[in-house]
């Protein structure tokens, strides 16, 4: 973990810019006890989403489209190398990489989000779009001299009232503050390099601290680092592999217990 990050971190999130997350909030926020019902999800090749479910395909890296009944549609980590085969009215950047964003994007994309802020200071997006909402939660925070700013974010994409998050490259484990911005979770695509973000030692205990139901991993590493990521995960969670590089499903579709599922492409 970077020191400067480690000083944010003791002193806990700003309370304005907590503030900030929090009212930002829709339908994904923390509920205790319930756990939805199992039905198995419907896979298959469907025209358009049904009403109250989502699609997320697996592009590649730290890319997913995400779509709603509305016709929405969200690409993650937009880098401009990988696409989707369609125009999305959404892309979000968590950081600033080469890998993760791109400063090219067509001007028919409607809305550009970016997890860093390139005017210096933090991140701050709060998205109604049709039938969906995209809000940001400010990671990797630092400390310059009393000013405080942030090199990548993860975004919270509330979609047919289930609530996925895209981790991006988180590299640092979260405190009560960030679980609290975060709210419910239903679904995590998650980076499992075990290097460049977090060890899987901190992954694992991010994932236990916010309890998704469906797990996805992406942001693969070196070879052999998805094999090391299955191997210990296992020991915690049901993993499977999806036949298929995308999936559609409705909050009632997720397992009952958290479980780790491949997209094909992914591993």
């Amino acid at each position: 973990m970077l020191p400067i990050i480690r000083s944010v971190l003791a002193i806990g999130m700003p309370a304005a810019l907590l503030a900030v997350t929090t009212s930002a909030q829709a339908t994904c926020y923390s509920i205790a006890g319930t756990t939805p019902r199992f039905i198995p999800a419907a896979f298959g090749n469907i025209a358009s989403v049904p009403r109250n479910h989502v699609r997320i395909d697996f592009i590649g890296h730290g890319s997913f489209e995400i779509e709603s009944p509305a016709g929405v549609r969200i690409v993650t980590d937009f880098n401009g190398y990988l696409r989707p085969s369609r125009l999305p009215q959404i892309v979000t950047m968590n950081t600033q990489s080469e890998t993760h964003s791109t400063e090219f994007t067509d001007p028919a994309i409607k809305y550009v989000l970016k997890g860093w802020n390139p005017a210096g200071g933090v991140a701050k997006h709060n998205l109604r779009f049709k039938d969906v909402r995209v809000r940001n939660v400010p990671t990797n925070l630092q400390n310059w001299s009393g000013r405080i700013s942030n090199d990548s974010s993860m975004f919270v994409f509330d979609v047919s009232d289930l609530c996925i998050v895209h981790l991006g490259n988180l590299r640092h484990v979260l405190t009560r503050d960030f679980v609290a911005q975060l709210g419910r979770v239903d679904i995590a695509l998650v980076p499992i390099d075990g290097t460049y973000t977090m060890s899987y030692d901190e992954l694992f205990d991010v994932l236990k601290m916010i309890k998704p139901a469906l797990i996805i991993p992406m942001q693969f590493g070196s070879a052999g680092g998805a094999e090391e990521f299955v191997a210990r995960a296992r020991k915690l969670w049901p993993v499977r592999r999806h036949s298929e590089s995308w999936i559609q499903l409705s909050f009632r579709d997720l397992p009952r217990q958290s479980e780790v599922m491949f997209l094909r492409g992914g591993f």
